[in-house]
């Protein structure tokens, strides 16, 4: 086992990936997944070896269905300390991307791997928080194998056409998360990314496919790659799936306006799939978690699809870890809630950043920027608008254009506003609440007026009427 061919590919001065030493220590027969989001993403498989991590490329992840059989590739081995690695490899690195673990824990060689690798053929348990049971790599050339699934209890052979499956229901209720300052604590917590994209329920079944937003907007036709992919899946399965679809950046952060442009002007956008509430013509919603999230695993591959990757406890690590990366937060989840479809405290979200969307209900104007220069924001309180604040900054000229073409046409006279200042009435037009924007600021006041705030995005999948101040929960 050598560490040259990882050392040569790599600028320690550059990147916080640990330099390759060979390390004499007890086997203890780990291993690690790592999900990269690379110029290809692909998942990682490392095994414990010698003093090193033998490691495979595999572009598609892990299949529990016995009948597949996922490509491998063979890469150079890396160093025991990359086992606990997670980070940005920045670009121009080789490699440059974002690095997270999707599954960790021990495996079980069921015969010697000296000979395994000799032979070209490995089979071993894994005993994975994720990934469990039997299974082969099997070399096919040089560098080339090929990982499958042995039949165990974990296993599946989803083969047959699933004609007769219609699923239970077409539309739903989401599953929404509580603002939460603290970080829970316990074994029954799992912790994942909070993306910045579309949050979109996808229905699946006999090869048609429907992808609505939360307040029910058919956004079928937006995502014609993503589609594509899940009627692939729809030649063995029928499932509803609850996601967000969203564009990563260069750095592998997830960036709502960057997939709003990518909308407008075509490029690649991905659907993060984490809850499944339906398959096979079975409704799981009144499973807990950790039986749902088995489905996904199984089920969910494709160029375009993504398994929200989650860990178990280890809250404040993946905090943490969230700041550091530049993301917009964390999603804590009770494992063993069911998805009932409403707004509780089994679903916490903990924010890097003060960002939230709010309703506009009117916009000034001055010399300097004639077409728009400020957006009169609100929330609602039960029917009551509530002033909240105004934003200035944040626009470019195209978002500015935008924005006062949308909003001449819902001009009005006046808007009742719990709240409002008096304004400059020849620089004010009030429009009816029917715009959505999504705010980034530094804190509320003790008045519930926003400090420093910068606008993000038009939210095109959001009522109006849903926009309420988030209450912060104390866990």
């Amino acid at each position: 086992m050598k560490l040259e061919k990882y050392n040569k590919k790599r600028n320690f001065l550059k990147t916080t990936e640990p330099e390759g030493k060979i390390l004499n220590i007890e086997e203890k027969n780990r291993f690690v997944v790592q999900y990269h989001e690379a110029r290809a993403k692909h998942y990682d498989f490392r095994l414990e070896y010698k003093g090193v991590l033998i490691s495979w490329a595999i572009p598609k992840g892990f299949s529990y269905d016995t009948s597949q059989k996922r490509l491998a590739v063979k890469v150079e081995d890396h160093p025991l300390d990359y086992i606990n690695f997670e980070g940005i490899i920045p670009k121009g690195n080789y490699g440059a991307g974002t690095v997270q673990i999707f599954d960790n824990g021990k495996y079980k060689p069921l015969w010697s791997l000296d000979y395994g690798l000799k032979k070209g053929r490995i089979r071993f348990i894994l005993y994975g928080q994720k990934l469990k049971g039997e299974w082969s790599l099997i070399k096919t050339d040089d560098k080339n194998w090929l990982l499958m699934k042995h039949k165990d209890e974990f296993s599946v052979n989803e083969t047959p056409q699933i004609t007769n499956f219609k699923n239970p229901f077409t539309s739903c209720n989401l599953q929404l998360a509580t603002l939460s300052q603290k970080i829970p604590k316990g074994k029954n917590w799992i912790f994942e990314i909070k993306y910045d994209g579309y949050r979109i329920v996808a229905f699946v079944d006999n090869k048609n496919v429907k992808l609505l937003t939360r307040n029910g907007k058919n956004y079928t036709e937006k995502f014609k790659s993503i589609v594509d992919d899940l009627k692939i899946l729809s030649n063995k399965y029928s499932f509803v799936v609850d996601g967000e679809i969203v564009a990563f950046d260069e750095n592998g952060r997830s960036d709502f306006e960057l997939l709003h442009n990518r909308i407008k002007n075509g490029g690649k956008v991905k659907y993060v799939v984490f809850d499944i509430l339906a398959f096979q013509g079975k409704d799981l919603r009144n499973e807990i978690l950790k039986e749902r999230k088995k489905y996904l695993e199984r089920i969910i591959t494709g160029e375009n699809l993504v398994i929200s990757s989650f860990v178990f406890g280890h809250g404040e690590q993946s905090f943490r870890l969230a700041k550091k990366l530049n993301l917009e937060g964390i999603v804590a989840k009770d494992i063993n809630s069911t998805y009932n479809g409403t707004r509780d405290e089994t679903w916490l979200k903990i924010k890097c950043k003060h960002r939230q969307e709010f309703v506009v209900v009117g916009y000034t104007f001055t010399k300097e920027n004639p077409l728009l220069s400020a957006l009169i924001l609100a929330y609602y309180d039960n029917l009551n608008l509530v002033y909240v604040g105004k934003v200035g900054t944040g626009f470019n000229t195209e978002k500015r254009l935008e924005l006062s073409k949308k909003l001449k046409k819902i001009a009005k006279n006046s808007e009742k506003i719990e709240k409002l200042p008096k304004f400059n009435d020849k620089n004010i037009i009030f429009v009816s609440p029917q715009i959505v924007v999504e705010i980034e600021f530094a804190e509320l006041t003790k008045n519930k007026i926003l400090r420093q705030p910068s606008f993000i995005a038009i939210r095109t999948d959001k009522n109006p009427q849903d926009v309420h101040l988030e209450e912060t929960v104390e866990k």
